[in-house]
């Protein structure tokens, strides 16, 4: 029997992908280049006290350099080369012949980040710093009408002098939509800090920036009376601002009042100028508005804050009402925060439950009668005011949410309670996402917090910093009874879980036996509720053998909850176990409370 010979399959030269049409190649190449998009989870590319490092070659890189053909269909593409990224001095060659390869359309958008050292952290033919800033400029400024985003960090006084220079000179960017500023730096002497501070902001790009949607200032002030393009922002972030170098409250005002569709605000130790103002500034001391004159940004989803101190931050926030947030994140250490949680769960007395909603809509013309009360129209845009008196309501203690109390009695599938706040977010039950990353409070107001976050979804926790007595509150271990004392309970799976439609839990800080009986303790309440379905744990392979729990946890990649024999048992629930790990906190050290101390503590009395 003669031998069986392998079939040959044969590939028509047609068939090849070297062989697709250059239209089609060019797609393909154009949504390659955009896959791993920067600007995905934020505008901003810097982040405050955080060195930026840019992601590897990209893939406009890779596919001209397969073939001859692809390499002449990339080169000819322009937009695979907008993206300038320079952090060295090899950066400048590369940009350079970006610029002339986008250059080639009348229509090209570029999106910059210019990331320099500190003077003393220069290393030549590897950072940019003083000579390379001219260069850079140099290479980009011709170009400044083409520019979609501007992210520029500086750590000298002498590149800070080169970058108000160019910016003040360049002309109009009329489709600049993002702009970052980055400056901070050690100044060592007061000297120093003196001759880095006391020049006047200037004014950049001939204050023609019509389309500028998103704007972060990192240590950088602006003419803030001088720069009309405040308005119309979607994204604001203000950092590290000395309160002198702030805005003062009336261009505050304005630049929120005049951008309804912002959707993020972040401020990590700035906001508006404080009402007592910096020694020898007149400007500062100018009173704000009372409380009951708040701004309203009905689209504000995502509110971060943080290093603020606790009465500023009631100051600040008292005075803005945010009915849309989604998400708040939260790094508020070292002092008493629970001032701002009983600002934040202060309730309107008003709820509207399900059968209301179906029956009438008297109650909701109430609440949109006392909300619209609350908007009052602000004198300060159009003239200072001399004689507005401060009007600021103080909390005099932690204010229970009744909801907690109501799903005990009412099932959370038929009438779930909505319940009105009285503070600046009305809709607090309503809150999806929850991101701590360090919060001094109390423990009763924790409680207050939980119990009034019904809708939350997601929820993560540095444990690390809060405590474990904050970690027992939320797992049910303990409770604060009405005199502000931490009780155990005894019984904690017979006790409603807080939080009831929580989904994802990120935690650090937690023992993984600890962590494994809180999620049994969910998957045993959740059957009303969708249930916890993905527990988070700040977890490497460096820790492996500290916490056998969280070991096994990590390896399996899940949970098992339930007497079933196999997954597709009905009585059997799986939630998916991952990892993170932030190699920056590895010196991080737990900052707890003795728990005798918490009867003394006045602010945990009711």
């Amino acid at each position: 029997m003669p031998a069986l010979k392998s079939p040959k399959f044969m590939c028509h030269p047609n068939n090849r992908i070297d062989a697709l049409p250059v239209e089609l190649l060019t797609r393909i190449f154009t949504l390659g280049a955009g896959f791993n998009y920067l600007y995905e989870e934020s505008p901003f590319l810097l982040k405050p006290n955080q060195d930026y490092y840019p992601p590897p070659s990209s893939f406009q890189i890779l596919v001209s350099h397969v073939c001859q053909r692809w390499r002449t269909i990339a080169l000819q593409t322009p937009t695979l080369w907008t993206t300038l990224h320079l952090g060295e001095p090899v950066h400048l060659a590369r940009a350079a012949a970006y610029l002339e390869r986008c250059s080639t359309s009348s229509t090209y958008l570029l999106d910059i980040l210019v990331d320099t050292v500190a003077s003393e952290d220069h290393i030549e033919g590897v950072t940019l710093c003083r000579d390379e800033i001219v260069q850079v400029f140099d290479l980009i400024i011709p170009h400044v009408r083409h520019w979609r985003s501007f992210h520029l960090k500086i750590r000298d006084n002498q590149c800070k002098l080169q970058a108000r220079h160019y910016l003040s000179t360049c002309g109009p960017a009329p489709l600049l939509e993002t702009l970052q500023l980055y400056h901070f730096e050690d100044y060592g002497t007061s000297q120093d800090l003196y001759l880095a501070t006391y020049r006047p902001p200037v004014v950049v790009f001939s204050n023609t920036v019509p389309r500028l949607r998103n704007v972060s200032l990192i240590g950088v002030n602006l003419p803030w009376l001088k720069s009309p393009y405040l308005m119309n922002l979607h994204k604001l972030e203000l950092a590290l601002h000395l309160d002198s170098i702030r805005p003062p409250y009336h261009t505050w005002d304005r630049m929120l009042r005049l951008s309804p569709q912002m959707q993020s605000l972040y401020l990590c130790y700035s906001g508006p100028r404080s009402q007592s103002g910096a020694a020898g500034d007149q400007q500062g001391s100018v009173p704000w508005p009372p409380g009951k004159e708040k701004i309203e940004l009905e689209e504000l989803e995502d509110l971060k804050l943080t290093d603020l101190d606790p009465g500023y931050l009631c100051e600040v926030v008292e005075r803005l009402y945010l009915p849309s947030v989604k998400k708040v994140s939260l790094h508020l250490p070292d002092q008493n925060f629970s001032p701002f949680i009983d600002l934040v769960t202060r309730r309107d007395g008003i709820e509207e439950s399900s059968a209301s909603r179906a029956s009438g809509s008297s109650v909701l013309a109430e609440v949109e009668t006392r909300r619209q009360s609350k908007i009052a129209i602000s004198s300060l845009l159009s003239s200072d005011s001399d004689d507005i008196s401060q009007q600021q309501e103080s909390p005099t203690g932690p204010v229970e949410c009744s909801t907690y109390k109501a799903t005990k009695t009412v099932s959370a599938a038929t009438a779930r309670c909505d319940v009105r706040f009285d503070g600046p977010l009305p809709n607090l039950s309503r809150l999806e996402t929850l991101v701590i990353t360090a919060l001094d409070c109390s423990p009763s107001n924790w409680q207050t917090l939980l119990r009034c976050l019904e809708g939350l979804k997601h929820l993560e926790v540095d444990f690390r910093r809060m405590g474990t007595n904050f970690w027992k509150v939320f797992a049910g271990i303990s409770e604060v009874d009405q005199a502000g004392r931490l009780l155990a309970t005894g019984l904690p799976h017979n006790l409603d879980v807080l939080l009831p439609q929580l989904q994802s839990l990120k935690v650090a800080g937690v023992p993984g036996i600890d962590l494994k009986g809180e999620i049994q303790r969910r998957a045993a309440k959740g059957s009303a509720v969708p249930g916890l379905k993905l527990c988070v744990v700040r977890w490497a392979p460096n820790l492996e053998g500290d916490d056998l729990v969280m070991d096994e946890l990590v390896k399996f990649g899940q949970c098992r909850v339930g007497e079933g024999t196999s997954q597709n048992d009905f009585r059997v629930r799986i939630i998916k176990v991952e990892t993170y790990y932030d190699d920056e906190e590895d010196e991080l050290e737990e900052e707890l409370e003795p728990e005798e101390e918490l009867e003394e503590d006045p602010s945990l009395d009711a």
